[in-house]
Formats: C-alpha cells, sequence, structure tokens
C-alpha cells in the first residue's frame, strides 16, 4: 500500500513509500482510511521541529471505513464509517489511563508520530479510540472531528462558559475557528484575532457567525477589546497560536478575574506578565489534547450543526499529490487540507 512516511530525523526526510499492508491483533480494527488532514504538527514533523518516532506514517486527522475486526473486538465491524483518536499505545492501569486522562499517559504513543497513522491506504486502531461516523457527515467533515475535540475539551472542561460572556480567540486557523464556533454555540459573543495573512479565514470566521474580527497588524487589539466590552475587558481568552506577543496580549485583554485557556502548544520559556495573575486575579489553564467523551460532543456538534466544518475544509488531493497539498497547508492558502488515501470521494 502507498504510506507517507517520516523516514528518519531532520528536516526533510518525508517520502511516499511502498509499504506492507498492516496486520491487526486482538483488539484492533483496520481502517480503510479515506480522509486525512494535513494538521500543523504534520509540517513541523517534515521540518524536524516536532518530535515523532521513524520510520513512521503520518496522519493522525482522519475518517474511514473498518476493513477488517481483530479477535474480542464487539463495537464495531466491517463496513462501519468512522473516526479515530489518537492514543494508540497507552499502559491501560496508571492514574491517568484509569481517569479517562489517557493523553497524559507515559506510555502514550500516538498515531500519526508515535505509531503509524493515517496517511497511508489502511491504519490499525485499537478498539478504545473508535467512534461511529453518522452516515450525514461526510468523511472529510468527519476528518476535521480531531480538531473539533481539542476545541470541545478546551471549551467545555476549563472554564464555564455563560451566554452574556465576551471571550476573546486568538488565531484564526483551523483550532481557532472550531474554538471560535464551539464558544459561539454556547452564546458567548466572540471576537477572533489574526494577521494579513488570515484576511480570506476572516471572511469564514464572519460566514460561520463570528460577530467581531481583528487583524492585529492593522488594528490596535486592546482598544478595540475596551470598545467591544465597555472597557471591562473581555471575560474569556483562547490562545490558539502560541505566539508569546498573542498570550501577553490576550492577558492584558482579560477584564479582572478573567480566565486564558492555552491550546496552541509555545515554546517551553515565554516571558509574560505575571504580576497580572495576583494583580487581576486572573486564571491561566492549559489543556492538550481531548478525551472520550470530547470526541463524542464533537460529532454531535457536526451532525447538529451547530459546528460547522464544511467551510473550513479548502483542499482536496489524492495521497500521490501530497507535496501539493503540504505547500497549500505550509503557505496558509487554505484552511484544512485534506488528503485521500483511496481516492476521493466527498
Amino acid at each position: 500500500m502507498k504510506a507517507l512516511m517520516k523516514m528518519q530525523p531532520g528536516e526533510g526526510f518525508v517520502e511516499l513509500r511502498e509499504k506492507e499492508k498492516p496486520s491487526i491483533g486482538p483488539g484492533e480494527v483496520l481502517v480503510k482510511v479515506k480522509a486525512v488532514g494535513i494538521c500543523g504538527t504534520d509540517l513541523k514533523i517534515r521540518a524536524g521541529h516536532a518530535w515523532s518516532n521513524p520510520p513512521v506514517v503520518l496522519g493522525h486527522e482522519l475518517s474511514g471505513v473498518v476493513a477488517e475486526i481483530g479477535s474480542d473486538v464487539t463495537s464495531a465491524k466491517v463496513g462501519d464509517r468512522v473516526v479515530c483518536e489518537t492514543a494508540q499505545v497507552i499502559c491501560g492501569h496508571c492514574y491517568y489511563c484509569r481517569s479517562g486522562n489517557y493523553l497524559m499517559c507515559d506510555k502514550r504513543l500516538s498515531i500519526g508520530y508515535g505509531v503509524d497513522g493515517g496517511m497511508a491506504e489502511y491504519m490499525v486502531a485499537r478498539e478504545g479510540i473508535l467512534h461511529a461516523l453518522p452516515d450525514s457527515v461526510s468523511f472529510s467533515n468527519g476528518a476535521v472531528c480531531e480538531p473539533l475535540a481539542v476545541a470541545v475539551h478546551a471549551v467545555y472542561d476549563t472554564a464555564p462558559v455563560k451566554s452574556t460572556d465576551i471571550a476573546l480567540v486568538s488565531g484564526c486557523g483551523a483550532i481557532g475557528l472550531l474554538v471560535a464556533q464551539v464558544v459561539r454555540s454556547l452564546g458567548a459573543r466572540v471576537i477572533i484575532t489574526g494577521l494579513d495573512a488570515d484576511e480570506p479565514r476572516f471572511a469564514t470566521a464572519k460566514e460561520l457567525g463570528i460577530e467581531y474580527t481583528v487583524n492585529v497588524q492593522r488594528e490596535d487589539l486592546q482598544q478595540r477589546i475596551k470598545e467591544i466590552t465597555g472597557g471591562v475587558g473581555v471575560d474569556l481568552a483562547y490562545d490558539a497560536t502560541g505566539s508569546g506577543a498573542a498570550i501577553c496580549a490576550a492577558m492584558t485583554a482579560l477584564k479582572k478575574k478573567g480566565k486564558l485557556i492555552q491550546i496552541g502548544l509555545t515554546k517551553p520559556k515565554l516571558e509574560i506578565e505575571y504580576s497580572l495573575l495576583t494583580a487581576h486575579e486572573i486564571s491561566l489553564i492549559g489543556t492538550f489534547g481531548h478525551n472520550w467523551t470530547s470526541w463524542e460532543t464533537a460529532l454531535k456538534l457536526i451532525a447538529t450543526g451547530k459546528v460547522k466544518t464544511a467551510p473550513l475544509v479548502t483542499h482536496h488531493f489524492e495521497l500521490d499529490d501530497w507535496e501539493k497539498g503540504f505547500a497549500v497547508a505550509q503557505n496558509l492558502e487554505g484552511i484544512k487540507v485534506m488528503l485521500h488515501p483511496n481516492g476521493i470521494t466527498d
């Protein structure tokens, strides 16, 4: 089968290879991959800026059809349409696994960089990380479930959102646009920020019902925040950029006793105005990945139309054209770029 692989550490070394179709063991299923999104992590792995476990098949945002089931599999059958969480390898018995926070497991290996992922015709997944994809949801829209689950976890499992709140979302890439929609679905108003390169994404944000967009390269964010909030500041801030400048701006934009939820991955060390934690009694909350409930909620949000993923899926490429797809993603020419290892079907 064809598989897009990171062959060794360092910059580059991503190649489309012929690889033997994987075999499954007890409790595992073989997924025929229909759509897989290109994530910023995939770009960082190719650039040598993010960890991977080569040789390994890339791709962790995927949907597909169950092609085979192993012994002991009871919740899936051949032909099922599915999406797949990322935690393929966990210990299963540590505190974090037992409490449902298995992405915190020290033994975790995730698909797409720890073990083989979805940028291949077939992929192996353990039964426990599969979720049923409703027939009403296309494979491409279903492949956006992974970043949406990240957004759901960041919004639902951190700080309560009230319908009277005004929230700041820093960054209008796929995660930012999904976070904004999840917050908006709970009744709050949303301000989303971006740069000159994000102007097309601002149009998408308005299409999705996001009330305010701010280009921080052309507008004074703090002045706009004062105008929108009557000088009080935002109730909640979600950073989807990982940028030190954006994080500092979000902390300043918060009202006293406000909360900043950090989603975007950052450098190991950042300089921030730490005194705001005491002077304004603000809270900083970290969030990573997702959990089982996040995925079920994400699927319901897509199926009911409360979160729209179709406007975010801007490009489709077959696996042979992966370099074109990576270039579009790298150059920010689209929002979510899909690869289709078994041909474009939707």
